[in-house]
């Protein structure tokens, strides 16, 4: 399971190294480490401590119960040690005592490699899984989350989130944070081990000690060294135990730290336990940083001593590095206030913004500068404030600034909340928005102008069409007098067409005796010619009648399918005849249309039929798709294609392309302008897209309730 199925269980690098993201975001799960961190320092209850964060941990992570669990030394028991619960789930004050570490090899296997196990639905746990759940009881459990908490490289328990209100889906960057809290957790009950261990025996204090990861240091109140675990002094600082044991600490700290140092070490260890930033030399000469928390204990002799627990903060300091970095380097202008008004920080870039230097900002308030700082900006600043404490910030703000010099510029301000020292800082960003302001105001100009001009042209344009409404009347009236000839003249010239397509039809078929080959052939153009000129009066007649607004269509439902069918079976003699491939693609169910379908399959057969007859080798293909309002139809063919200069020919009447091909090919110049006359009758519209010898695709729509 472990091997094939990850969606369970997960593993964080093992560098146990804060992103560098955190550092500047505030969160409910970073305020939650603050605090813990807080909570687990001087000598307060580790009971209580460890209670509280793992309520504030499940409150945080919406979980109904929390519990920690611990091993004995030998790790063949695991206990529960802490629990909390909310208001609606019963509290298990004796139960999950002493259960053996066997019962739940799987679970023990996974956390020792350094997963955090996520149950999202307990009802697909692995069959592997289930003898914790078991253990537990609890009918009611959705999702499961345990976390593993270590005593520096080894498992020394876990702690188990409940949830009892459905699934549970955990956040990417939930599983850093937990680890985090877990990590806190377990160098506090480490610590709180060792301090029982110290006072129980030196041999075993000492044992103890150089198996921690943090340098440990004991000295007298003269700040001579008497005690360092020397693994880790050698592998952190590479000296041996001889090279400073005996000597004093202050030979060791930078110079620039000394002053707090000897501070701390006078004064501030004595009121309980302090946190300290110092500088330990390297024995090649070079600095590193430790974060120092020191004590101040009574020896076996009586005399009082220092124990200071120095962790190594080295990657910490370049993360804070790299991030002064951006903030000098930032584009825009930065300014870190506390939550009391007063500026502590800010970038050079804010220079350019307010035209003030840094020092006459630093440590001022923003009241001190009524003629910089407007009522909109205090006023953001107010509800920056309050939402400090609900973790929700007002959106960005963009107002104009009155600067040092007498100009004024348009920023836009964005807030957050960082965390600096333990302390809560606000996070201003002033972006200079002058020119896009600027940018605003020219196209507010340009539009006023532009407005005036549409309403003279509008006038002129009125003005234009009640003279072209006139010439429109007498169009109508040449349209309706040339209709009703064409009209009386395709009557007049289909009769005779007729009779000489009949008859060369009887003679075709040899109803008045054989002919020889020359004949048919003469005949056969008699009948080509005959079809053509037919076709073209059929066409002209109906550009005349739509034109007139004689042409009506006849809407009804149908199928699409047989229809498509219907016109692919009459076009296969012609494609097959010229060995090329016909597609139909995006019809796979049975669908129906809404159009007139005589004119609907005069439409598909115009266009299909132009496709073979201007496709040499190929395929021809025919596509439907559908949106919400419309049926789309795409024509595509792998023919001669189109040259871009006759693009605008296509849909005239009587207009063909000017090449040798096209002109071996009959035609008549009216089938494209016929059919798009048709598909606008619809209410549908038809383009197209070709490249000369690439092929050319027609789209046309039909709307599905015209």
């Amino acid at each position: 399971m472990v091997n094939s199925d990850r969606k369970f269980i997960r593993k964080d690098k093992k560098d146990n190294k804060v992103p560098g993201e955190l550092f500047v975001k505030g969160s409910g799960l970073e305020t939650l480490i603050l605090t813990t961190s807080i909570r687990f320092l001087g000598k307060s209850d580790i009971n209580h401590s460890i209670k509280i964060s793992i309520r504030d941990l499940a409150i945080l992570s919406e979980s109904n119960q929390a519990f920690l669990f611990l091993f004995n030394d030998d790790k063949s028991l695991i206990s529960k040690t802490h629990e909390w619960c909310d208001n609606e789930v019963n509290s298990k004050v004796d139960f999950l005592q002493n259960i053996k570490s066997e019962k739940i090899d799987w679970w023990i296997n996974q956390l020792e490699e350094g997963f955090i196990i996520q149950i999202s639905d307990i009802l697909n746990i692995p069959k592997e899984a289930k003898s914790f759940t078991e253990l537990l009881d609890f009918p009611r459990i959705t999702s499961v989350l345990i976390i593993p908490v270590f005593f520096k490289d080894y498992l020394g328990g876990f702690i188990a989130l409940l949830n009892f209100s459905g699934i549970r889906r955990w956040k990417e960057i939930d599983f850093t944070l937990y680890r985090i809290i877990s990590q806190l957790l377990g160098t506090a009950l480490e610590r709180h081990k060792t301090e029982l261990l110290l006072n129980e025996s030196e041999e075993k204090y000492k044992r103890i000690i150089e198996n921690i990861s943090d340098l440990i240091i004991v000295m007298d109140l003269k700040f001579n060294l008497e005690y360092v675990n020397e693994k880790i002094v050698l592998n952190l600082l590479k000296y041996q135990k001889e090279d400073i044991i005996g000597k004093s600490s202050l030979a060791f700290i930078h110079a620039d730290d000394l002053n707090k140092a000897v501070t701390i070490l006078k004064e501030g260890f004595k009121g309980g336990e302090n946190i300290v930033e110092l500088r330990f030399k390297h024995q090649e000469g070079h600095w590193l940083w430790f974060e120092c928390r020191g004590q101040i204990f009574k020896g076996k002799d009586g005399k009082h001593k220092c124990l200071i627990i120095s962790r190594d903060i080295n990657e910490r300091k370049l993360t804070e590095k790299r991030y002064k970095g951006l903030f000098e380097n930032s584009p825009n202008g930065i300014l870190l206030i506390d939550l009391n008004g007063i500026i502590i920080d800010s970038n050079s870039t804010i220079k350019n913004i307010f035209n003030l230097e840094k020092v006459d900002l630093l440590n001022k308030s923003i009241n001190d500068f009524d003629d910089i700082f407007s009522y909109e900006i205090k006023q953001y600043f107010k509800k920056i404030f309050h939402a400090s404490f609900r973790n929700t910030f007002p959106n960005s703000i963009e107002v104009q600034i009155n600067r040092n010099n007498n100009t004024s510029i348009w920023v836009e301000i964005q807030a957050s909340l960082i965390k600096q020292n333990s302390n809560s800082i606000i996070h201003l960003i002033f972006q200079d928005i002058s020119e896009k302001k600027k940018g605003e105001i020219l196209e507010e100009k340009f539009k006023e102008k532009l407005e005036n001009e549409v309403y003279i042209r509008t006038k002129e344009l009125n003005n234009a069409l009640e003279q072209q409404k006139l010439y429109f009347d007498q169009i109508l009236k040449a349209s309706q007098f040339k209709t009703e000839f064409m009209s009386t003249m395709s009557h007049e010239l289909r009769t005779p067409l007729n009779a000489i397509i009949g008859f060369t039809d009887l003679l075709l078929e040899g109803e008045y005796g054989e002919c020889n080959s020359d004949q048919l052939d003469f005949i056969r153009d008699i009948k080509t010619s005959a079809e053509h000129q037919f076709n073209m009066i059929k066409h002209i007649l109906d550009i005349s009648k739509i034109e007139a607004g004689q042409t009506l269509l006849n809407f009804k439902h149908f199928s699409l399918n047989l229809m498509i069918n219907q016109v692919k079976s009459g076009l296969k003699p012609l494609y097959q005849r010229k060995n090329l491939k016909f597609k139909l693609k995006g019809l796979s169910t049975e669908r129906e249309i809404y159009a007139d379908p005589i004119r609907f399959k005069e439409i598909l057969l115009n266009l299909l039929s132009n496709a073979i007859k201007f496709t040499i080798k190929g395929e021809i293909e025919l596509l439907v798709q559908e949106n919400h309002g419309e049926w789309i139809f795409k024509v595509r063919d792998t023919g001669v294609g189109i040259a871009q200069k006759d693009f605008p020919l296509i849909f005239k009447e009587f207009k063909r392309v000017d090449s040798t091909f096209v002109g071996s090919i009959p035609g008549t110049g009216l089938g494209l302008s016929l059919t798009k006359r048709l598909i606008n009758l619809h209410g549908g519209d038809i383009n197209f897209t070709s490249v000369l010898g690439g092929g050319t695709t027609f789209t046309f729509t039909i709307p599905k309730n015209k």
